[in-house]
């Protein structure tokens, strides 16, 4: 080939590669604008937040404030084996495969192909003289190249790349959920206990009082009524016991589910109901303002109005026209022996113009669908900004209530004890009526275990604020370490994500 026709050959496919570098159809991405921030329920000054509340970064691994072994590794037996973060990482590995194959896309396609051709003609296909049997061997490499004129390749690669993004931060919101339920169900389970102990408590207390008012009835000192309502009492407690333990079976079965066992064999760590005191005095919130960009919700919301915006570019595409360069080196021979000779060379060099302007319409109709769907993209941004505005107000108002009703519960429960050991000691020496006795013991019994609910309660505020800000997933650097650890090594069962800290 003369150095002329090589010019006329690729100056034309330079300046197609050059413009290809700089032109895309369809709009480019943009972060959407969020609604305001309301400056009441996000104070940057910190000066109208709950007590309790305290600025400064948000901690991922939030239950550590806690102080409870048991519940760090509830949450990271969790994160290795919970079905859900599995399958969110099984769809994470999908968007990853399916972003490294839209990559590919810029490079040429092709491959090799050899074959072998013995055919016996008729004699009608035959020329006089001619031999009917022919043979031919056939060895190629083929190779073609779109030429992404118009940027139908590079915005396929920009979706996929958002759509591996939304996976992303998915799995993230998975973790962060997963780790919440846990440590809520934990609480729950723990407090049942609790509630159990006080039954325990109570019970043995009323059949005290039963023994007293029996012994008192046979010195005269006390009516069979005093006996029936001391009776009544104690089975009044004891029939609150196997409610709660219906409760506690419910709670311990859904942390097995958690956890991914099943309840049969699922192995719970002891609960500590000893310890009642709250261990987390305050919360350590961060700047509320930045929680557009923490919630990993958000965040995948963001995304997917990306990776809808550049399917309409992908779509937009079709209106032009699609350009691609086929060439194909290789050997065709009648002989074996024949392949290696110069004459058996092979070469094709074929650019090619495609433009289906006749389905102008379909295209313009598949452009108009993708930009319904990048608006409905937008409005489930807006949609999910507005649910995480209303669960962290409410997570805020849900702990400053919290708070307040477990010190009135906290003054409560020491006033009614106070009051039934009196009551006991004055009818033990003869002074007042069994009837004081029986109500003090019942308001004692309701007060303890309306004190435990309030600091289950408080546990579970102080959950519902940490998921409500974002917290609760561990962070990944996918270009540092693929998402496997700072070691580079994943979990066997659910590769490509960390498991847990």
């Amino acid at each position: 080939m003369s150095n002329g026709r090589r010019l006329s050959i690729l100056l034309p496919l330079s300046a197609s590669i050059m413009l290809s570098a700089c032109a895309s159809v369809g709009p480019d991405s943009s972060p959407p604008s969020p609604p305001p921030l309301p400056s009441a329920a996000f104070p940057t000054d910190f000066g109208a937040r709950p007590a309790g509340l305290m600025p400064g970064a948000v901690e991922a691994e939030w239950w550590q404030s806690f102080d409870d072994p048991a519940l760090t590794s509830l949450i990271q037996r969790a994160w290795t084996a919970n079905h859900e973060i599995g399958l969110a990482a099984a769809r994470l590995e999908e968007a990853r495969a399916m972003l490294r194959e839209s990559r590919q896309e810029f490079l040429p396609q092709g491959g090799v192909g050899v074959g072998h051709e013995n055919r016996r003609r008729s004699e009608v296909e035959t020329a006089p003289g001619q031999s009917r049997r022919s043979e031919i061997y056939r060895g190629a490499l083929d190779a073609s190249w779109e030429i992404d004129l118009f940027g139908r390749v590079r915005r396929a690669s920009e979706a996929a790349q958002a759509q591996a993004g939304v996976r992303e931060a998915l799995l993230r919101d998975v973790q962060a959920s997963v780790a919440a339920a846990v440590a809520a169900t934990w609480f729950e389970l723990s407090g049942l206990d609790a509630e159990l102990s006080v039954v325990a408590d109570i019970t043995q207390s009323q059949r005290e009082s039963l023994r007293v008012v029996e012994g008192l009835v046979e010195a005269g000192s006390a009516n069979a009524l005093d006996r029936l309502r001391a009776e009544a009492a104690l089975r009044a407690v004891e029939v609150v016991g196997p409610e709660l333990e219906r409760r506690r079976t419910v709670a311990f079965n859904a942390l097995a589910i958690l956890l991914g066992e099943t309840p049969q064999t699922f192995a719970a760590p002891a609960s500590s109901i000893a310890r009642q005191t709250l261990e987390v005095r305050s919360i350590t919130v961060g700047d509320p303002a930045a929680l557009l960009g923490r919630r990993p919700d958000i965040e995948a919301a963001e995304l997917s109005l990306a990776a809808a915006t550049a399917h309409i570019g992908v779509e937009t595409a079709g209106l032009y026209p699609q350009i691609e360069v086929q060439g194909s080196i290789g050997v065709v021979a009648g002989s074996l022996a024949s392949t290696g000779g110069s004459s058996a060379l092979s070469s094709v060099l074929a650019p090619l113009l495609r433009w289906s302007f006749l389905d102008i319409g379909r295209v313009r109709a598949r452009i108009a669908a993708s930009e319904a769907r990048a608006r409905e993209a937008l409005i489930r941004y807006d949609q999910t900004v507005l649910r995480a505005l209303e669960e962290t107000d409410n997570a805020f108002g849900a702990f400053s209530t919290a708070g307040n009703a477990l010190q009135l519960r906290f003054q409560e429960a020491t006033a009614t004890q106070q009051a039934a050991d009196l009551a006991r000691a004055q009818f033990s020496h003869g002074e007042g009526i069994y009837l004081d006795v029986l109500d003090a013991e019942r308001a004692d019994f309701a007060s303890r275990r309306a004190l435990v609910v309030a600091r289950t309660n408080q546990r579970l505020a102080i959950v519902s604020i940490y998921k409500a800000l974002g917290g609760g997933w561990v962070t990944c650097t996918r270009a540092e370490v693929d998402c496997t650890g700072a070691s580079g090594v994943s979990d066997g069962r659910f590769p490509g994500f960390v498991p847990g800290p």
